[in-house]
């Protein structure tokens, strides 16, 4: 059984966990906020609560590190630490997390939510390390659908198993889908450019942009060579169908397409990995961004599109890039002449930096070139255009539904994704 199994339990909320022992911590080095016992509960799957009664280690030192931190509430390490033990002697850390004390009584009642609950158990040594991250996916979302259809293999008996490997990075990333839980499994073994430290966060990326959703995993397993495993619950945030019309992986044939689905996924994660961190690659958070402002106003929606359009075409044509026909000899003649005007010195400056630009390709020219390279349309173009030189610089956009207007929502989503496409097809070359 792989050690993530035993968070199975934890899938969905709401579930209550006793702790007969539960701390909160302070800094490294400093004795506890307080200690006592408690209850940890998963509500939901986007929310985790803790009610803790105990007693101070050092009443003097809580009292500091408490003002502490609400004096100096921008410093992260002013934050406390939950950890507990629950009664099967099962350790657990919660994470960082801000209580709510009442210290009357004979006990102090901390009470608070944290982001996160995770274990460190042992296992046996398997060789290579790796990461493991299951995801939520819900019933009456299409993408149901399309992991049933898409994630199956031969089972080596003339059947078919729910397992899907593919290769990124020179990496074999194994899918796998329970069709009685609608849980999608996504892992690999650890390698030097798909590490398992970022790789449980960076599957779940790809996800995002496909569906339009923000798509994070419930439970997470980072296995290393030992045998030793850190595990994950983590919050799951639900799916809306305000946010379907951002998703990438769209079109008559998203429920055959497997071949398509699984390149674009290759390519996204190849994106991610080769630039990415801790934090969500660029591309991704400005998906994660639009996918957000499909709950606001219409004109939060254009402004979003736009600039997500804008940066993603930068990525592919960064700034600085010249013309085809750019003439750097002439440029530097025409600032030198420049240079000799002896009139005021914001003008002659001013005319400078207008020459330097000239031949430099701005993002305007770069979309109409990729459109002429069937990268976007032409048509797509103009209703960024529009957008760009008009909501950008404080016209509002109609908050009411016409043809005309949602054509244009429809022109930069479309051109988005060609871009994003583009994006993926180019980290796979």
């Amino acid at each position: 059984m792989s050690q993530i199994d035993r968070l199975n339990p934890y899938l969905h909320g709401p579930v209550t966990i006793r702790a007969p022992k539960m701390t909160l911590l302070a800094r490294d080095f400093e004795p506890p906020l307080a200690e006592g016992e408690g209850v940890f509960e998963l509500v939901s799957e986007r929310e985790f609560r803790y009610r803790m009664t105990g007693l101070p280690v050092d009443l003097n030192h809580s009292l500091q590190a408490l003002n502490r931190e609400r004096d100096e509430p921008y410093d992260p390490l002013n934050r406390f630490r939950l950890v507990m033990t629950d009664a099967d002697g099962t350790e657990w850390m919660g994470g960082w997390t801000v209580p709510d004390v009442d210290p009357d009584g004979d006990q102090w009642v901390l009470q608070g939510t944290v982001q996160s609950l995770s274990a460190g158990v042992q296992g046996p040594a398997m060789g290579e390390g790796g990461a493991e991250a299951r995801f939520l996916i819900p019933r009456n979302h299409s993408a149901s659908i399309i992991f049933r259809r898409f994630v199956q293999s031969d089972d080596g008996k003339g059947g078919l198993q729910a397992i899907r490997t593919i290769e990124a990075l020179g990496v074999l990333v194994r899918f796998a889908f329970d069709s009685e839980t609608n849980v999608l499994s996504i892992s690999a073994d650890s390698s030097a450019a798909l590490p398992a430290h970022n790789a449980e966060n960076w599957f779940g990326e790809p996800l995002r942009i496909l569906f339009g959703q923000l798509v994070f995993p419930r439970l997470v397993e980072r296995r290393f060579p030992d045998g030793r495993s850190m595990l994950w619950v983590r919050q799951s945030p639900v799916w809306t169908a305000d946010s379907t019309w951002t998703a990438l992986w769209n079109g008559d044939d998203r429920l055959t397409n497997d071949a398509d689905f699984f390149d674009l996924y290759a390519g996204l994660l190849t994106l991610v990995a080769r630039e990415g961190g801790w934090e969500s690659h660029t591309i991704t958070t400005f998906y994660e961004e639009v996918i957000q402002s499909a709950q606001g106003s219409r004109w939060v929606m254009a402004l979003t599109l736009a600039s997500s359009i804008e940066g993603v075409a930068r990525r592919l044509v960064p700034g600085g890039t010249l013309r085809t026909d750019a003439d750097q000899a002439a440029i530097d003649s025409l600032v030198a002449h420049i240079e000799q005007w002896e009139g005021a010195s914001r003008l002659r400056d001013a005319a400078k930096a207008a020459v330097n630009r000239a031949d430099a390709v701005s993002v305007q020219r770069a979309l109409y070139t990729l459109a002429d390279e069937r990268v976007g349309t032409r048509p797509q173009v103009a209703s960024w255009i529009k957008i760009r030189n008009g909501v950008m610089h404080g016209k509002l956009v109609s908050p009411y539904s016409s043809e005309e207007d949602d054509q244009i929502i429809i022109n930069l989503a479309g051109l988005l994704r060609a871009l994003t496409r583009e994006a993926a097809r180019r980290a796979l070359i």
